[in-house]
């Protein structure tokens, strides 16, 4: 039998509050119903905003997708992000298994990074801005 999954609302994708972000397993299921390619074609600049602290931008990265998530020298402080992180379809898994980045808005191109598989709240929201 094939699952369906019911992609969340536009609404509930950019959801920019504290406390009121996209759990992981509606996340899984967004992420789960694009083509592939456009899972891990995630290239481009971004706005880093930390959830547990209101969704304040903390900082700008640019990244590469495709088979590896890989970050620029300024992330060197953030530990989950600083070597690549593999793509396990449908996110980027870290190899320590601590932290997931997946696309939550494949219309703005917005990532989310949860801390570990479990993890139901974003630690950050990653919003592109090219």
């Amino acid at each position: 039998d094939d699952i369906l999954f019911k992609k969340p609302g536009a609404e509930a994708m950019s959801r920019k509050t504290k406390g009121d972000v996209m759990p992981q397993t509606e996340a899984l299921a967004y992420a789960s119903a694009l083509p592939p390619a456009q899972r891990s074609d995630v290239s481009g600049c971004y706005c880093l905003k930390c959830v547990p602290c209101g969704s304040f931008p903390i900082a700008t990265h640019c990244v590469c997708g495709g088979d590896s998530l890989c970050w620029g020298c300024g992330t060197i402080p953030f530990a989950c992000c600083s070597i690549p992180m593999p793509f396990i379809d449908p996110y980027f898994r870290s190899i320590k298994r601590d932290c997931t980045v997946m696309l939550v808005d494949a219309e703005r191109g917005t990532l989310a990074c949860y801390p570990g598989e479990k993890a139901e709240k974003p630690c950050c929201i990653w919003s592109k801005l090219w």
